[in-house]
């Protein structure tokens, strides 16, 4: 296996240091910036030359740049020991912001955006959906984008994926960002499988709003008995906006709760090189009371680097997958 190498670029000089234990590497399909971590050993070029916070750090692995960013955290400890923590340029998206556009597709915002702030940009796919006149005020930019991917999603159904790839803002479509990289039971070491009715299933949905006299409150239920039966009552009670339809509301509601929700983590699977948050891979696993066969989204990843191996812990989701 080849060797994940980390490299530190000061305003003077460019080094290698020594890392000590696992090389961390995080990155979630949204609202994060991919987060490196590492530990080196003050020797003697460390102490000459020193290196600090807002210096370049890359992570290459076999001629791959699997992350580009900046050190952020440096934490020392007895011994000479630093741990150092290093994030994209996804975290300059935190930075809060006013925007009022019209006329704009989530690709054409995230293109002035980065202009506006200065960011390097790669491939943006172009969503196509125009969004609907908007001010965001006093917002974090990530949050800013992020919801206009949303709303692209609810009103398309085509998720966006929104990422760092070696110091370049990427925009792709989910579905273009698969992999053949098979999780299965002869690729992991174990997994974490959780179903459950304890968040987000309910067996009745109860809408209301405003009627069109003082005091008046319409309501609006969805309900499945045979839930009911089984679950006992468990019920979404929320209000509604004047602008909605609420049976229709209530109706979809009831289809997209009425069903317990699962939560799925895989542990120390092999490690791909390729794979980050938002990416999507075929899974092909028994989990004990259903057999998956279909590709899951990676809610987040960790890559763990350590002189001998590589592994990976993911969270998936899609279908009753919830993060």
């Amino acid at each position: 296996m080849e060797q994940a190498i980390v490299s530190i670029q000061t305003r003077r000089h460019r080094y290698t240091p020594i890392t000590a234990e696992d090389i961390t590497l995080e990155s979630s399909r949204a609202g994060s910036p991919g987060k490196l971590t590492f530990r080196i050993v003050k020797d003697e070029v460390i102490g000459q030359r020193g290196f600090h916070e807002g210096d370049r750090v890359e992570l290459t692995q076999g001629g791959d740049t699997l992350f580009r960013g900046f050190v952020f955290t440096k934490r020392r400890s007895h011994g000479g020991v630093i741990t150092v923590t290093a994030y994209d340029q996804i975290r300059y998206l935190k930075n809060r912001d006013t925007y009022a556009y019209e006329d704009l597709t989530a690709s054409d915002l995230l293109r002035q955006i980065a202009a506006d702030w200065g960011m390097e940009t790669g491939t943006i796919e172009e969503t196509g959906y125009i969004l609907p006149d908007r001010v965001e005020n006093g917002r974090p930019l990530l949050d800013i984008l992020q919801t206009a991917i949303d709303i692209t999603f609810a009103q398309t159904g085509h998720p966006f994926v929104l990422y760092d790839k070696a110091g370049k803002l990427h925009l792709s479509h989910a579905q273009n960002m698969r992999l053949d990289t098979l999780i299965h039971a002869g690729s992991i070491g174990n997994f974490d499988y959780t179903s459950t009715i304890d968040q987000q299933a309910y067996s009745a949905v109860l809408l209301h709003r405003p009627g069109e006299t003082e005091g008046e409150t319409i309501f609006y239920e969805s309900r499945r008995d045979d839930l009911h039966a089984r679950w006992g009552m468990l019920r979404h009670y929320a209000r509604l906006t004047e602008d909605t339809d609420g049976r229709e509301t209530a109706d979809a509601l009831m289809r997209k709760y009425g069903r317990k929700t699962r939560r799925l983590r895989i542990l120390e699977a092999v490690g791909d090189k390729r794979v980050r948050g938002g990416c999507m891979l075929p899974v092909e696993l028994y989990v004990g009371d259903l057999t998956l066969g279909r590709f899951l989204q990676v809610e987040r990843v960790i890559h763990r680097f350590t002189e001998s191996s590589h592994l990976m812990e993911l969270i998936l989701t899609g279908g009753d997958f919830i993060d």
